[in-house]
């Protein structure tokens, strides 16, 4: 290293131990790990951590193990010091490269990247290594023993082979599972973990079917075997997990046997619309997609093949049969993938899709995106926050649309479930919304009040520190943020043209401020049934038998937009003549 490099690395060395010496503390800073209290560790990686006595060691299910490293003190400024080194090293290499013309080539997945909200594909998953999470264990209940939680590094390779291993950075895993399509995720839970907080879950269950013959009606019923059950506080990485083994399962090839014999055959098609929107200060939709999801579940006899029409411009255009019909709106497919299932040359040639379905196993049949798409929201949504002095103030406001409220008085059956609106908060203000003198309890919370316009959480001589008019607010570990929940829009006893309000109020102290890194969103999500948010519509269905079997579809839209916050500041008097006496003695 020439001796230019050496002294601007030491410069910077300097500099960094004077700036770690100004580093606040982040023990108080409101966060907590939710599956074991460990005393001796500050909240470093499993890797990291110093050896401790037996009672650390208790702490870890005996099912697991760890490998500690011990690290003297010492050593961190040797470290420090030749990290800085490479790094200069890797800053001039990388110079004579674009001075030389060549560059090296960039990965084609945005797997290092955080990814977009609005999504640019079919697919979701970020492509990761793996993800930190937690396993249950024993995987299966038991009465002579206790289940508990025992963390874990889970890896998905291609094939649909999980892999399982004590820490990350291990060669061989404890264990291996085959996921194999009758395998499906079940609806995902927050549970509680432990008094300090909840966890996101999943299961990975083996479903089959049996035919009920005495009963009347007959049908089909689901038999589910639990086989994994998976969990994490971070619900970035379980969002991710969810959508990758999805779509893994998606790609696995249909399971040969011999087909059961039905007394009633039945054919389930369900269309499931994701749609993404990213909402502006004025509340309007400024982008959205949508990815819609195509499930089928067949009990058929035989081996006929099936086949199925949507509503789709190309068939429209190309097949007589449906160019007479302009009642309805046709859409129009950009991108879609297939089952294996499914024959895709089959698909170019007439826009029909035909496909020979697994015997009682539900896959997904096909997704797909449609270039327009019907950006109407069945309420519109925004948000502020306020900033007065060391008061900040946090509201967010829903309005339903006129039309869906006509589209109530019509059908009583469409409603919004599950609204779930997130308000983020900085990671220095989570001690602020649980302190003592705010609240006097151990969560935030707050539910109506029937007896107030606004429900609140108040306390003894102080104002409510948040505020909604329906639902049930607190601040949740597992999301990161105050969550708004709110079972059903329109809310019963309530008009549906009624304005819905959240506010939440806060002092900071003479320590905290507005980070400049923060994401102004808030983020909401919600559910609406027998509704497509892209305008799928199935023209027919059926097999190429003579016998027709009982036809069932379901169709239902979930909804993921992002609001941006307005920002405003409000000045105080004092400010003002402040500012003006400067003024005058300049």
């Amino acid at each position: 290293m020439d001796p230019g490099t050496l002294s601007a690395a030491q410069s910077l060395f300097t500099a960094e131990e004077g700036l770690s010496e100004l580093r606040p503390l982040r023990d108080d800073s409101g966060y907590s790990n939710p599956f074991w209290t460990d005393r001796n560790q500050s909240g470093s990686s499993s890797s990291d951590s110093e050896p401790n006595s037996a009672e650390t060691s208790d702490a870890h299910p005996h099912f697991f193990i760890r490998k500690e490293k011990y690290d003297p003190h010492g050593s961190h400024i040797d470290q420090s010091f030749n990290y800085i080194c490479q790094k200069l090293e890797s800053f001039q290499s990388c110079d004579v490269e674009e001075r030389d013309g060549s560059s090296p080539e960039k990965p084609v997945h945005w797997q290092t990247g955080a990814p977009t909200f609005i999504p640019r594909g079919l697919f979701r998953s970020q492509n990761r290594d793996g993800w930190p999470l937690m396993l249950r264990i024993p995987e299966k209940k038991n009465r002579m023993s206790s289940r508990q939680w025992g963390p874990i590094y889970l890896k998905l390779l291609s094939g649909g082979v999980l892999q399982m291993y004590y820490e990350k950075g291990l060669e061989k895993p404890f264990k291996e599972f085959q996921l194999h399509p009758y395998c499906r995720l079940s609806e995902p839970k927050l549970e509680n973990c432990s008094e300090s907080g909840k966890i996101h879950t999943v299961k990975i269950q083996h479903v089959s079917y049996t035919e009920k013959r005495k009963c009347h009606p007959k049908g089909h019923e689901a038999e589910m075997e639990q086989m994994l059950k998976l969990g994490t506080t971070d619900y970035s990485d379980f969002t991710d997990l969810v959508s990758s083994i999805e779509e893994e399962l998606m790609r696995l090839p249909p399971h040969s046997h011999q087909k059961k014999h039905y007394e009633e055959q039945a054919l389930g098609l369900e269309i499931v619309d994701n749609f993404w929107g990213r909402l502006g200060k004025d509340g309007k939709v400024v982008e959205n997609a949508v990815v819609t999801h195509v499930y089928c579940l067949s009990f058929v006899n035989g081996r006929a093949e099936c086949f199925l029409a949507l509503n789709d411009l190309q068939l429209h255009r190309g097949n007589p049969s449906y160019a007479e019909e302009t009642s309805e709106d046709w859409m129009e497919i950009s991108e879609h993938y297939f089952h294996k299932c499914v024959k895709g040359n089959e698909f170019q040639k007439s826009r029909l899709i035909k496909f020979s379905p697994p015997d009682a196993c539900r896959v997904e049949l096909m997704r797909f995106k449609t270039l327009s798409v019907n950006a109407k929201l069945p309420f519109s949504a925004k948000a502020v926050l306020t900033v007065q002095g060391a008061y900040v103030e946090l509201q967010a406001f829903l309005n339903m649309s006129p039309a869906f409220t006509h589209s109530l008085r019509q059908d009583s059956a469409q409603v919004c479930q599950n609204v779930l609106v997130q308000v983020p908060l900085p990671g220095d203000w989570i001690k602020v919304s649980r302190t003592v003198s705010l609240l006097r309890q151990k969560s935030l919370k707050a539910k109506m009040n029937r007896n107030a316009c606004l429900g609140s959480v108040t306390t003894a001589d102080s104002e409510p520190v948040m505020q909604v008019t329906v639902g049930t607010v607190k601040y949740e570990n597992a999301y990161g943020a105050i969550v708004w929940r709110i079972s059903r829009l329109p809310a019963k006893n309530t008009a549906p043209d009624h304005p819905l309000c959240f506010s939440c109020k806060l002092e900071l102290g003479s320590d905290q401020e507005i980070p400049s890194d923060w994401l102004p969103f808030v983020t909401m999500e919600f559910d609406v049934a027998d509704t497509t948010a892209s305008g799928t519509r199935v023209k027919s269905l059926g097999t190429e038998s003579d016998i027709q079997p009982q036809k069932h579809i379901v169709t239902k839209a979930h909804y993921r937009c992002q609001v941006e916050i307005e920002r405003k500041v409000i000045r105080s008097d004092d400010e003002d003549t402040r500012k003006h006496s400067d003024c005058v003695t300049q």
